[in-house]
């Protein structure tokens, strides 16, 4: 199968009077390829269970597939140092290279700088050396009128050490927080599959690079339903499908896992 992306591409190459090297990517209706899976990873690490009870080893393989980006969340938040489970867990999912961000709520602006801080600040001393490396703020408040409240947090974040910062209103944000550069990752819709389907995404998604939005849908009932999700978010660079539902819809990882992550598989194809 390689061998005939390769060939076909060789010959486009030389159609449009291409030289030099050409990339193909992987032919297909659609294209995953670039996207992220943004994993809410909000299931304890317990270890010693072994497989199946211990989820993360699974998590950990995944990261040979496609590229995933783990939000940790031990207490709503940090909690404190990680104890000797988290300690485990956040180690094997370093070894597999995959990119962790610490869980801080925000309560849509309502929760003082000071304690949302103080949390950062417990992550930055205590989990960036087991590879926590971004920080996901939840509970964000998607008016305009808050931006300068998540201004002092992103840049709060990046003097403390973090890589990437994520934003989660949940919904549609103010665009006044892409044209500032106010999170790195925005997440613009977190709910069921069935909203989705109907669900308009703003014009300005359209003129941002994707890598700046994700989404977070729940209640996607097979692996169809997920490439279906893919299908219909060319514009979204980071994305999330789990069959669970609420209270807990990210309390698990969905059955058809393995399938999800090999949908966002990343290869490209080098022709010379």
């Amino acid at each position: 199968m390689v061998r005939k992306v390769l060939a076909v591409s060789a010959l486009l190459g030389i159609a449009l009077g291409l030289s030099g090297c050409l990339w193909v990517r992987s032919v297909s209706s659609f294209s995953p390829v670039g996207r992220t899976i943004l994993l809410p990873l909000y299931i304890y690490p317990m270890w010693w269970l072994g497989e199946p009870g211990y989820q993360w080893p699974r998590v950990a393989r995944a990261a040979q597939t496609a590229e995933i980006w783990a939000i940790i969340n031990p207490a709503s938040g940090p909690g404190g140092p990680p104890n000797s489970d988290y300690q485990r867990g956040l180690s094997d999912l370093q070894a597999a290279g995959i990119f962790m961000l610490g869980y801080v709520w925000t309560n849509y602006g309502a929760k003082p700088l000071s304690d949302v801080k103080a949390e950062v600040d417990v992550y930055a001393e205590y989990f960036i050396p087991y590879g926590v490396r971004g920080i996901f703020y939840d509970g964000v408040n998607s008016s305009a009128a808050w931006l300068p409240y998540y201004q002092e947090l992103y840049a709060y974040a990046k003097e403390k050490g973090f890589a990437r910062v994520v934003l989660n209103p949940g919904t549609t944000i103010d665009e006044d927080y892409l044209r500032e550069g106010v999170g790195d990752v925005i997440v613009v819709f977190e709910d069921s599959y069935t909203n989705f389907l109907a669900h308009t995404f703003p014009d300005y998604v359209r003129r941002y690079p994707k890598e700046r939005f994700a989404i977070l849908v729940w209640g996607v009932p097979d692996l169809s339903a997920a490439e279906e999700v893919l299908r219909r978010t060319p514009f979204i660079g980071f994305v999330h499908c789990t069959d669970d539902t609420p209270p807990n819809e990210w309390d698990t990882l969905p059955p058809y896992w393995e399938g999800w992550a090999e949908l966002l598989r990343q290869p490209l194809y080098f022709a010379p």
